[in-house]
C-alpha cells in the first residue's frame, strides 16, 4: 500500500501540479465522494460545494469532468449530469456515455446475454431472500447485478454476518462477480470495471494528467491505472493504493473548489 499524504501541503502541492497540466481529466466516484451516503441510494445527491467546482471546471479549456460510478447509466444522466457536459461510466464501467466529446459512436450500452439474464435473475432472488431474513436490508436491482445494502438495517450488529452470508451465498452462481464494499455487497453478471471506465476517458480526452477521488474496493481499479504524473484521493478510510487522502465528501468538495481555483489561474 502506498503511502498517504494526509497534510494539506503535500495535497495543496499535487493539485498545483495538476492544474498545471495541458489537458486535464477530473474524475470521481459519485456516491461517498461526490455525494454523502444516503438511507436511500435514489436519494443521493452531490453536495453544493462540489457541484459547484464541477461547474466551474466545466467552463475551463482543455479540462474533462467524469464520473464514474457503479449507479446505472440512467441514474448519473438524470440526476448526476442531466445537462450532458460530462463524460459517465455507469455499472463499475460496464456502460461509457462520451457524448460530451461528441463522439457518441464510442459508447457503450448494455446487451446482457440469455445465460447472464439467468445469472442476474438467480443472483436477485437470493438478495430478495436475504432481505426478507435480515429486517431494513434493502436490494438495489442494477443493469448488470443486484447488491444487498445493510446500512439501514434494524440491528447493526448483524450487518458483518448478514454481508457474509450474502457473500458466500453470491459464490455459488458461477460466472458471477462479487464485490464486498461499506455497508453493502454487490454482485454483477459483467467483468467490467472502473479501470476499464477511467482507462477509457483518458484515451478518449487525451489527458496529460488525471485526478481521480473514490472512497470503496471497487475505486481501487480505477485507482491502479493511474500514471506517475496523475492523482488519486482516497475519501474517508480504508486501504488505498492511492497517494493522497481526505476525509470526507465536504473535504473533497474543497479540493475541488481550490483545484478550480488554481486551475483558473493556469490557463492562459
Amino acid at each position: 500500500m502506498a503511502p498517504h499524504d494526509d497534510t494539506r501541503p503535500a495535497l495543496e502541492d499535487a493539485l498545483a501540479r495538476a492544474a498545471e497540466a495541458g489537458t486535464l481529466l477530473v474524475a470521481l466516484d459519485f456516491d461517498g465522494t461526490l455525494a454523502p451516503f444516503t438511507d436511500d441510494p435514489d436519494d443521493s445527491r452531490a453536495l453544493p460545494e462540489a457541484r459547484s467546482a464541477l461547474e466551474e471546471l466545466l467552463t475551463l479549456d482543455r479540462t474533462y469532468v467524469a464520473v464514474i460510478s457503479g449507479r446505472p447509466m440512467r441514474f448519473l444522466r438524470s440526476v448526476v449530469d442531466p445537462d450532458g457536459r460530462m463524460l459517465l461510466s455507469g455499472s463499475h464501467g460496464a456502460e461509457l456515455l462520451l457524448d460530451a466529446l461528441g463522439d457518441a459512436a464510442a459508447d457503450t450500452a448494455l446487451q446482457l446475454s440469455p445465460a447472464q439474464l439467468e445469472l442476474l435473475a438467480q443472483a436477485t432472488a437470493l438478495v430478495e431472500a436475504q432481505v426478507d431474513r435480515y429486517p431494513g436490508s434493502r436490494l438495489e436491482l442494477k443493469p448488470t447485478g443486484a447488491a444487498f445494502h445493510t446500512r439501514t438495517m434494524a440491528d447493526q450488529s448483524l450487518c458483518a454476518r448478514a454481508e457474509q452470508e450474502m457473500v458466500e451465498q453470491f459464490e455459488q452462481l458461477e460466472g458471477l462477480k462479487i464485490t464486498p464494499g461499506q455497508h453493502v455487497v454487490e454482485s454483477s453478471v459483467h467483468s467490467a470495471t472502473k479501470g476499464e471506465g477511467i482507462t477509457a476517458f483518458i484515451q478518449a480526452t487525451g489527458a496529460d494528467v488525471t485526478l481521480f477521488a473514490g472512497d470503496d474496493v471497487t475505486d481501487e481499479n480505477a485507482m491502479r491505472e493511474l500514471g506517475p504524473a496523475d492523482l488519486g484521493i482516497k475519501v474517508g478510510t480504508g486501504q488505498s493504493v492511492a497517494a493522497h487522502r481526505v476525509a470526507s465528501p465536504e473535504d473533497l468538495a474543497a479540493a475541488l473548489i481550490r483545484l478550480s481555483e488554481l486551475r483558473r489561474g493556469a490557463l492562459p
